[in-house]
């Protein structure tokens, strides 16, 4: 496991993008990330956390860092 990735987790998360509907459970499913690394999709009726997501244009740079708590990415600014 890369426990520098901003990804890795002790615990698993929803991600933001749905993947359908089940009725049985009357619940929307959710792509998922394990703490094992792994990904997948679950029930949202299921015990997850939930990571802030943003997006960002396709074009922007990374000035620096490597995306961990003590060395956060810094985003190229353009003026």
């Amino acid at each position: 496991l890369n426990r520098l990735s901003y990804t890795y987790s002790s615990s698993s998360y929803w991600t933001m993008s749905p993947v359908g509907f089940t009725a049985s459970q009357a619940a929307a499913i959710e792509f998922s990330a394990h703490s094992t690394g792994t990904a997948g999709y679950i029930s949202v009726t299921d015990s997850n956390g939930v990571r802030a997501v943003i997006n960002l244009k396709a074009d922007v740079e990374i000035e620096s860092g490597i995306g961990t708590q003590n060395d956060p990415y810094v985003i190229k600014t353009t003026s």
